[in-house]
């Protein structure tokens, strides 16, 4: 074909087909977006307000984790400190063999039994390393402190050292007696078969710590309670050394073992008056140096762990000399006797289980109203 021929027919064409639309450059579809409504104003201010929320969330989060792991170290911090101020404020510690809860029914409040040797005492000579054994076996203070069920008041029940108890698995005898024949075990079992209450805890005390822990708070004022060694009743300002000389078991005393332990509890009295009383434990530096002092001297359980004693700390809070009563077991009508040709305390088993029957049931403030047997110290 050359170039000026005419086009030849399209003979793949049907005859009455029409040409093919051309597609058009944008289609409808492309457009749909057109055709939506424009949100509205209200919508648009909701999605702002949740996202403004969903970060403000993000951030509280991110601020609660940080506050977390700022308070984890802080707390990890305090803790390795509390450790450290308890090791060294109580390191001074003996620890001996569990002994308390042998007899005896568990009661409301709580009942420790404190046994103490004097160093002043014409027995003190104390062998290197003895410790706790040397003071069950010359126990010179013993009470049993009551701390009642509501921590707002205790009781300092004392029994004379030389008591003539009932001992189980034998006859009669001292206290020193029963540590004689089956130590410390039995000691405890004889105080807790004769009162019918279970120990919560026995802690001893070389009386050395009351000598440090007079002189840390600057001398004591002692209200002695009887005339006797030259000493007129009254008010007497006494230092470490001569605290020590006063609760001392001399022949100048009268009725012996009943005044030394009068003199004992105007010591202890003196004692939370000037330190409790006094504010002395409100300063932290005192507070440590009391405690260290004490701690030096004291002897505990096993069982009586760090964590426990914080706990009796804590619980003994409220403690003054205005709500802490001292007083002394109800005695014979001629109490002083010989016991193995030693001077020796008999008690009155009869009025001294009215006074258990009121420990045991947390009632002692009404014993003391109704009831006049036992010593009170005023």
């Amino acid at each position: 074909m050359t170039p000026d021929e005419p086009d030849a027919p399209d003979e793949a064409r049907a005859p009455d087909e029409a040409p093919p639309a051309p597609r058009p450059l944008i289609d409808d579809r492309d457009l749909s977006w057109v055709d939506k409504p424009e949100i509205s104003e209200e919508t648009k201010e909701r999605r702002r307000l949740k996202r403004e929320a969903h970060k403000a969330k993000v951030r509280r989060k991110r601020r609660v984790r940080r506050t977390a792991k700022v308070f984890a170290a802080l707390l990890a911090v305090l803790l390795v400190l509390g450790g450290i101020w308890f090791v060294y404020t109580f390191g001074g510690l003996q620890r001996m063999p569990t002994v308390a809860g042998q007899a005896g029914l568990e009661t409301q409040g709580t009942n420790i039994l404190l046994v103490g040797s004097n160093p002043d005492e014409p027995d003190a000579i104390k062998p290197p390393g003895s410790g706790w054994t040397h003071d069950f076996a010359h126990s010179d203070m013993v009470a049993i402190l009551h701390l009642t069920q509501d921590n707002r008041a205790m009781y300092v029940i004392s029994i004379p050292g030389t008591s003539i108890v009932p001992i189980p698995g034998g006859a009669p005898g001292t206290l020193r007696t029963a540590y004689a024949r089956g130590g410390a075990p039995l000691y405890v079992k004889s105080i807790e078969t004769m009162t019918g209450i279970r120990m919560n805890r026995v802690i001893t005390l070389d009386l050395n710590g009351l000598r440090e822990i007079t002189d840390d708070i600057g001398g004591v004022i002692v209200n002695v309670p009887t005339d006797a060694c030259n000493t007129a009743v009254g008010p007497h300002r006494l230092d470490g050394e001569q605290v020590l000389d006063y609760i001392s078991l001399q022949s100048c005393l009268p009725n012996g073992d009943l005044d030394r332990v009068q003199r004992q509890q105007s010591l202890l009295k003196a004692l939370m008056i000037g330190a409790v009383d006094g504010g002395k434990v409100t300063n932290p530096f005192t507070l440590n140096k009391l405690l260290k002092a004490t701690a030096g001297h004291l002897s505990v359980e096993k069982n009586f762990g760090y964590l426990h004693m914080f706990g009796m700390l804590l619980s003994m809070r409220h403690l003054r000399s205005s709500n802490t009563t001292f007083l002394t077991i109800p005695v014979a009508a001629h109490p002083n006797v010989t016991f193995d040709d030693t001077p020796a305390i008999k008690l009155d088993p009869a009025k001294d289980a009215t006074l258990w029957a009121a420990l045991r049931a947390d009632q002692l403030s009404g014993y003391l109203t109704t009831s006049s047997d036992a010593a009170v110290l005023h």
